[in-house]
């Protein structure tokens, strides 16, 4: 980043940045003082917070996002570190619960899980953030005993603990591409978050490999034809509305206004039709898993909570 060819173009379309940035001239003084690589690092946060301090911005939104996407990396962080034995756990887990040729990927995937939960903390905390309490975690599903246990064998069943991680991952992924519009303000963060945003998924398609090498009815991406392992009213939201075969496409007008409209992958008029008269209906099915869709925060929870107690 370019912080003074940025400042620059900024004064052109805004004289009066300085003035609006003078008040907060002592963190430009700190971070003089910080040496060569500290001070790199720290200056794309740095840099965001004062734009965000100069402008003004959705502040609570930008927040709630964060949290919602640090809970998540809690959710998944502790759900790894259990099945591995590094963190303790309210519920057996099984000796050798992860196969030894399985182990080193899992593993991977929890010091990722790990990073990007440190990695939230900082952005949280280095923007003015308050950080939320970490939950506590159960999941069988059962909230610490209180109802049955829809997930009850997670740590003895390595088919049943990879049908779990699949569900959190893809809600992680798709929870990740709900929140990108609410991030949008700071540069600095909505480039973290689509680089976990994107690890994320990494996870998610090697989850659903190992489960495919075991037999199960499961390709490396979401599709209608995978095998259903959600349970209704806890964790179904992970998938609502993947099956969507219409896009919303923003087209741009002469006079700089944009407008937004579907786009059917189907024989209903639109300008990029498919003949369902001549390939068939299956042929949506790969429509739809061409495209991620997006998970509102409330489904992201909703899924989240049935783990949490």
């Amino acid at each position: 980043m370019n912080i003074l060819k940025l400042l620059a173009d900024l004064a052109e379309v805004d004289p009066e940045i300085t003035e609006r940035l003078s008040p907060r001239r002592d963190v430009l003084n700190r971070l003089g003082k910080l040496s060569g690589k500290t001070a790199v690092a720290a200056l794309p946060m740095a840099f965001g917070t004062l734009l965000q301090q100069a402008y003004g911005g959705p502040k609570d939104t930008i927040y709630d996002a964060l949290r919602l996407a640090l809970t998540l990396e809690y959710l998944e962080s502790e759900f790894y570190g259990r099945a591995l034995g590094v963190l303790p756990s309210n519920s057996p887990v099984a000796a050798g619960l992860i196969p030894a040729d399985a182990r080193a990927g899992i593993e991977t995937i929890y010091r990722h899980e790990q990073q990007h939960v440190d990695t939230l903390k900082l952005v949280i905390q280095s923007s003015g953030g308050d950080l939320p309490a970490k939950p506590n975690f159960d999941f069988t599903g059962s909230k610490n005993g209180s109802q049955s246990a829809p997930f009850g064998d997670v740590f003895t069943n390595f088919d049943t603990f990879l049908k779990v991680a699949q569900t959190l991952e893809d809600t992680g992924v798709r929870a990740y591409k709900g929140q990108v519009a609410n991030l949008a303000y700071d540069n600095a963060i909505v480039e973290a978050a689509v680089r976990i945003h994107s690890m994320e998924a990494r996870h998610a398609s090697h989850i659903r490999t190992l489960r495919r090498g075991r037999g199960a009815n499961v390709k490396s991406w979401i599709s209608s034809n995978d095998e259903v392992i959600t349970v209704p009213g806890k964790t179904d939201a992970a998938y609502a509305g993947e099956e969507s075969t219409k896009q919303l496409v923003t087209l741009a007008s002469s006079d700089g206004s944009t407008r937004n409209i579907l786009v059917p992958f189907d024989n209903s008029g639109s300008s990029l039709p498919i003949d369902i008269d001549k390939v068939g209906t299956a042929i949506l099915v790969k429509v739809a898993e061409a495209f991620d869709e997006p998970l509102t925060a409330a489904s992201a929870t909703a899924v989240a909570s049935a783990f949490i107690f």
